[in-house]
């Protein structure tokens, strides 16, 4: 997980955008850590995530909305 949360960081510094979708059941825990919506994440030298670039969409919860 440091590893991709330090790509995160780096990504951010760039125009990129990253869009996670999860399909089915399983835990997505490490992707709601991904997608920082509350605090940009913080790799293990310190480097902050300059602006928020993960979205994380899990397709159960919104499969077949219409909006």
């Amino acid at each position: 997980m440091e590893d991709t949360i330090r790509e995160v960081v780096i990504s951010s510094k760039l125009a990129v955008s990253l869009i996670i979708v999860g399909v089915g059941d399983a835990d997505f825990s490490d992707m709601d850590i991904l997608d920082s919506d509350d605090e940009r994440l913080v790799d293990e030298y310190g480097n902050r995530q300059v602006r928020d670039n993960v979205q994380f969409v899990p397709y159960n919860k919104v499969k077949g909305d219409k909006t």
